[in-house]
């Protein structure tokens, strides 16, 4: 399959990840924030007002299972959302929002087999346009590639979305697939990537 974009290691193939996945390598790392399938378009924050305004990306919750062989390793935030179908683990990653006076949950929580203990970040959003519904700061991807054991040469993110963490690889000088099937966050994150000094 021709990638979408491809440069200074850093690939992304527009289509849908099961259609895709059979054909690549392993990779060190599955590192990912997949949807949910908690209907998110139609869930509403404490002051009544809805989360996100429409779509239904977040209808179904994907099959996870053909991450586990892909990857050595994992990293698989709202982990929380598939503990039904990923083996127990005790290391958890653990963002802490730092927001106050908000309605969206302070925590966000990513399932890994990393080998290692729960870890918590404290981060607070600030400097980064957010480009896609449920994107996640580049500084907790980037943490989230730096508490994986062992070198990485190759990433995947199967949910790419806006290219976070394709961005994070990128300034760790770590090769990453990222793998969209919307075609307009495909050329969002060829756009970040292209950028010389990114966000």
């Amino acid at each position: 399959m021709k990638p979408y974009y491809e440069h200074a290691g850093i690939t992304i193939y527009h289509g849908d990840c099961r259609e895709i996945l059979p054909t690549l390598s392993k990779v060190d790392l599955v590192l990912t924030d997949p949807p949910y399938g908690i209907d998110a378009c139609n869930m509403t924050l404490g002051n009544g007002k809805k989360k996100f305004h429409r779509g239904d990306w977040d209808k179904e919750r994907p099959d996870i299972q053909c991450l586990l062989s892909i990857g050595e390793r994992h990293c698989i935030w709202g982990g929380n959302y598939f503990t039904d179908v990923l083996p127990p683990s005790n290391h958890w990653l653990v963002w802490h929002k730092v927001i106050d006076g908000v309605s969206f949950s302070e925590c966000e929580l990513a399932w890994t087999d990393y080998g290692r203990q729960v870890r918590h970040l404290s981060h607070h959003w600030a400097g980064e346009q957010k480009l896609h519904p449920t994107m996640k700061p580049i500084a907790v991807m980037s943490w989230s590639l730096a508490k994986c054991p062992g070198e990485l040469g190759m990433v995947l993110d199967p949910f790419m979305g806006s290219g976070t963490t394709l961005v994070a690889c990128k300034q760790a000088g770590i090769r990453c697939i990222g793998i969209e099937r919307e075609e307009k966050y495909c050329e969002v994150a060829a756009k970040r990537l292209a950028q010389e000094v990114l966000f």
